[in-house]
């Protein structure tokens, strides 16, 4: 700073001509040195600049933090630099909407890169290819992760541990941090509710398609597997045109898997007209007491069989009957009864997180309802269940289609917004969540199994598309059939299941295109039932609450291929 105001002096001594020929061999050794300084000036704050650039931060980021740079920033690629993503800290509470901002961000449709990571070099021309496995829990990973030497190859850091997902990415809504803000339209919601009538109750019955989709009992099952009954009701019982019955059932296990033991039917005025338990056709394992509220000394004089139960329904419900219950797909499996006409509360609300992931009939009874069920230390009432569904229909037939529901006004998906960028995405999952929930320049291909869906997504990688969306069920009706991490862990399907996904993880990569940002991560896009046990012991508790804290985890993966 010194020598730059004694150049100030020399210029102003210069131009006032007063100045000697000493005076200008000191003025030329003092010009001398501060250009030197001031070369060196330039070239730190040129190092400093390449060094940020290098680092894909501008002026004034943070390494660590959620940034958003400079527009001179975006999507700049050194043909000289390959592209990586690189994990800066290992947060725990990794959530979906952090996984779909790192995809966007790879793709430049967002200036915004999650907190725990650093992407290099990102550009146009390049893409991302996201799989979804379906309940591959960390515990599971991490005891038969020699089951998935692929895994261990192509990820050699291992996963990152993350919240449990617990939806498809590509339907969560995009993170506000991402979206441009819209000027709100306003409207008079209640004009437009007085000028459009609502829906009456039928509209709401579950298409074929989608009850083909959600396997429910069909003509075909009715046709080909025994012990199989008709629902036909009785023609002399005298109802409206559309009545509605709302049904539950519990379970027991037994040798031979779930069997119903309780059901009970409610009608629309509320009243339990039917409730019943019912003798299981092979002995009871399990009584599942913490769910069902059964337990040996209650079914041990019940002689009620199935087929009786089944006749009477037949006998005082109306041949018009409605079936209203929630994932009702279960209940009509375990009475082993068909009928095409049925209200399913897990389908009509939304669970606010997309996709596949059906809402519980507690958090919609709390939402909606404000009440409170499912509380009783003594297990579930199948009479209350039925109620509570029968209440959400007929507040959903009261308040219209859109209530409960995701406003199509306000859909931020991952498919709308890469179509707002003119981005192209290929979905590939089951029928009734691809359709369902792909819009814009998104495409569904719909797969029936795992291994069509891995053949679909290899023959499109090569396509221009920049986003694809595989979703994997292999492990799936393993963790269904298990109340347990024991039961999991232990169950003889599963190495075959962790060997199918290993050797199609390696399939995929093999194909990707280069720098491709290849994103594998897992997550339930159901439900895992609590572990039952008995006493009031505080380390057993401690231990059980510890296996409920582990399946809400999941596992991320990230590579990009070069």
């Amino acid at each position: 700073m010194k020598k730059k105001r004694k150049l100030k002096e020399i210029i102003k001594e210069d131009y006032s001509g007063t100045t000697s020929t000493s005076s200008n061999s000191s003025k030329n050794t003092e010009l001398t040195e501060t250009s030197v300084v001031n070369e060196t000036d330039k070239a730190e704050k040129m190092s400093r600049k390449n060094k940020r650039k290098k680092k894909g931060l501008s002026k004034g980021d943070i390494g660590r933090g959620a940034v958003k740079p400079k527009k001179s920033d975006e999507m700049v690629e050194n043909p000289f630099e390959t592209c990586d993503v690189t994990i800066l800290k290992n947060f725990s509470d990794i959530k979906t909407k952090d996984i779909q901002t790192l995809a966007l961000h790879y793709l430049g449709c967002s200036k915004y890169c999650p907190e725990w990571c650093l992407v290099t070099n990102r550009g146009a021309g390049h893409k991302v290819c996201v799989v979804m496995l379906e309940a591959l829990y960390p515990f599971v990973y991490k005891t038969m992760s020699m089951n998935m030497p692929n895994f261990t190859t192509l990820f050699p850091d291992g996963p990152i541990e993350i919240q449990n997902p617990g939806s498809e990415l590509y339907v969560t809504p995009a993170g506000s941090a991402v979206l441009e803000k819209e000027p709100r339209k306003r409207t008079n919601s209640r004009n437009e509710r007085e000028e459009q009538p609502l829906p009456p109750v039928q509209e709401y019955i579950l298409l074929p398609d989608y009850m083909l989709a959600h396997e429910y009992p069909s003509e075909d099952t009715l046709n080909k597997e025994p012990g199989w009954r008709r629902f036909t009701g009785n023609i002399t019982v005298k109802a409206k045109e559309h009545p509605l019955y709302a049904i539950d059932c519990e379970m027991c296990k037994t040798a031979e898997g779930s069997e119903v033991t309780q059901i009970a039917i409610v009608d629309e005025s509320l009243n339990c007209i039917y409730k019943t338990y019912i003798k299981p056709d092979n002995p009871i394992i399990d009584y599942v007491t913490a769910y069902s509220g059964i337990t040996a000394e209650i079914m041990k004089d019940v002689k009620t069989t199935l087929a009786e139960v089944i006749k009477h329904i037949n006998n005082i419900l109306p041949t018009q009957a409605i079936f209203v219950g929630h994932s009702l797909e279960n209940d009509l499996k375990a009475l082993k009864l068909y009928h095409n006409k049925v209200i399913d509360t897990a389908t009509i609300f939304s669970s606010g997180k997309g996709g596949s992931f059906k809402p519980g009939l507690r958090f919609l009874a709390m939402k909606f309802l404000k009440a409170k069920i499912q509380d009783s230390a003594s297990g579930h009432d199948p009479s209350e269940d039925a109620m509570t569904c029968m209440r959400l229909v007929k507040l959903k037939v009261k308040r219209g289609p859109k209530f409960g529901m995701v406003s199509p006004a306000n859909d931020n998906s991952l498919s709308i917004y890469l179509t707002k960028q003119s981005k192209t995405g290929v979905f590939i999952d089951k029928p009734i969540v691809a359709q369902q929930h792909c819009r814009g320049l998104a495409q569904a291909l719909p797969a029936t199994s795992d291994a069509e869906g891995l053949d679909t997504l290899i023959r499109r990688l090569s396509s221009k598309s920049e986003f694809y969306w595989l979703h994997l069920y292999k492990l799936e009706p393993i963790y269904r059939a298990c109340t347990t991490i024991h039961d999991m862990i232990n169950n003889p399907q599963l190495p075959d299941a962790l060997k199918f996904i290993d050797e199609s993880i390696q399939k995929i990569y093999s194909a990707l295109p280069a720098d491709t940002l290849f994103v594998v991560y897992s997550g339930c896009s159901g439900y895992w039932k609590k572990p039952e046990f008995n006493g009031s012991d505080e380390a057993i508790k401690k231990m059980m609450a510890n296996i409920v804290a582990q399946v809400r985890r999941g596992l991320l993966f990230l590579k990009v291929k070069n």
